[in-house]
């Protein structure tokens, strides 16, 4: 065969190979990854407390100050990096989210644990001031273990919703296995951690949930008060275990939520709930209620705790949030006095 008509052929096929794939990649949208610019956003929160309790606080802080940088490449890839500083610079959030589908998403680095309703929020939506007391010691904010992180934790997860509804989907999930030891840290024991949630919405205004913990906690080093407690403090590991079950009603006005939690933490068993009630009124103004217990030890009596909340929120704008509480706290069958606590915060986002 002539050379010549030899390459003539070639480059016409070539030619027709290229005119198909220019017309398959025309049907066929490419994927697009090109990074957007960063966005940056922030929280500032500034506090007066006073509470009667035997630290007789009576103060102005800056409780929190936060910067947080994200962005995305193309639509089924995000990132997150935020600190915050209460006493000290910490980072807090820094994690990489693949999201192909609604059904399954993969998110990966560092982040919050979340097997309870009320935790997956932040300070910034918040109904009342501090979490209750139920939160506070048994997601990890200042857990009865001795870990304290935000209620953060370094691993991966995979989590999708399914069942769309024009604006909300029926059911949701959430899987993640941890390190179990905080903010930051990696893992120094022979211990995985595993929390799931789910969530069902009957209709878009009801949430109902539950969620499971199953890990173990290792601080740096188990001190003499840990032992003391109870703590299983085999290969210096504290059993850490957690149920959750609650509801959520939230409409434009009226949001209410109730949640109750259950832990094993090392030889003991935790127990508390809590229920919150709002009502939001014109110009901003939300006036609400709160009720929570919460029970150290099931095998003890004492230090039963019972916390009245009563407050009111003021949000006049977007940005910008006012809250006043005052909390009763009743210890049943204890020598501890009640406790009085007073809060005034405003929160500015941006």
């Amino acid at each position: 065969m002539n050379v010549k008509k030899l390459l003539t052929s070639l480059s016409t096929v070539a030619l027709l190979a290229s005119e198909v794939a220019n017309a398959q990649n025309e049907t066929k949208p490419k994927k697009d990854y090109t990074p957007s610019t960063p966005k940056v956003s922030g929280l500032i929160n500034a506090r007066y407390a006073y509470n009667s309790d035997a630290a007789k606080v009576n103060s102005f802080d800056l409780r929190r100050v936060r910067l947080a940088v994200g962005g995305n490449f193309g639509k089924t890839i995000d990132y997150k990096l935020q600190a915050e500083y209460e006493t000290s610079v910490k980072i807090i959030d820094v994690f990489v989210r693949f999201k192909p589908v609604e059904a399954f998403n993969v998110q990966v680095g560092e982040f919050k644990v979340e097997y309870s309703q009320e935790s997956q929020d932040g300070p910034a939506t918040w109904i009342t001031i501090e979490n209750p007391a139920v939160i506070n010691k048994l997601t990890g904010y200042n857990d009865v273990s001795g870990l304290s992180s935000n209620s953060r934790d370094v691993g991966i997860r995979i989590y999708g919703n399914v069942g769309k509804r024009e604006d909300y989907h029926v059911f949701g999930y959430k899987l993640g296995v941890y390190n179990g030891n905080g903010i930051n840290l990696k893992d120094n024991d022979e211990y995985k951690n595993v929390a799931g949630f789910i969530t069902l919405n009957p209709s878009k205004r009801l949430t109902l949930s539950a969620g499971e913990y199953i890990g173990h906690y290792t601080p740096e080093a188990v001190n003499a008060d840990s032992i003391k407690a109870g703590w299983d403090v085999n290969d210096n590991a504290i059993k850490r275990n957690r149920t959750s079950a609650g509801l959520t009603y939230k409409s434009d006005k009226l949001f209410i939520r109730s949640e109750y939690l259950y832990g094993q933490t090392g030889k003991t068993e935790q127990q508390g709930a809590f229920a919150t009630a709002a009502y939001t009124f014109a110009h901003g103004i939300q006036p609400l209620l709160s009720y929570g217990f919460y029970q150290k030890d099931l095998s003890a009596k004492a230090d039963y705790q019972n916390d009245f909340t009563i407050g009111v929120n003021w949000q006049p704008i977007k940005y910008l949030r006012g809250q006043l509480n005052y909390t009763l706290t009743k210890y049943a069958k204890s020598s501890k006095p009640n406790g009085n606590l007073l809060e005034a915060q405003l929160i500015a986002t941006f």
